[in-house]
């Protein structure tokens, strides 16, 4: 479900639209755009604090009349939440979890990878090292 909650929405349409099979879908929850409150942890006790509010969009489909999927997405794209919703119904399905799985969610998972892997690039290229002089007397 991360994946699919942060993936780019131009990935999931394409993935949507290259099902073998259509698939309809009625909504439970059309999606909705609201906020939720963000949570960090302060020291090296990990007491919780919150941090402020995010956006997200939740929505909740049905397939084939008996298969919920649910999602909750960063930000406020309607689009974005259906499909991801919509997706996580069908990886319940079996004759949809194989075929998701070797195509839309190994492709979020090497893009995810590669995201992942420039951000620590990015991130070493400011890294600072600090040394101690000791005084000898």
């Amino acid at each position: 479900m991360q994946l699919l909650a942060e993936a780019e929405v131009q990935d999931l349409q394409k993935a949507f639209e290259g099902l073998e099979q259509p698939v309809g879908s009625t909504f439970l929850i059309k999606p909705e755009t609201g906020m939720v409150m963000v949570q960090g942890k302060a020291d090296g006790t990990g007491t919780a604090f919150c941090i402020g509010e995010m956006t997200v969009t939740r929505c909740m489909v049905q397939v084939m009349d008996r298969i919920q999927g649910y999602a909750m997405v960063p930000g406020s794209d309607h689009d974005h939440a259906r499909l991801a919703a919509l997706f996580d119904a069908l990886l319940q399905i079996p004759a949809f979890h194989d075929p998701l799985m070797t195509t839309l969610i190994r492709n979020l998972e090497t893009k995810e990878d590669q995201r992942r892997q420039a951000l620590a690039r990015d991130v070493a290229d400011t890294t600072v090292e600090f040394f101690t002089l000791t005084r000898g007397e």
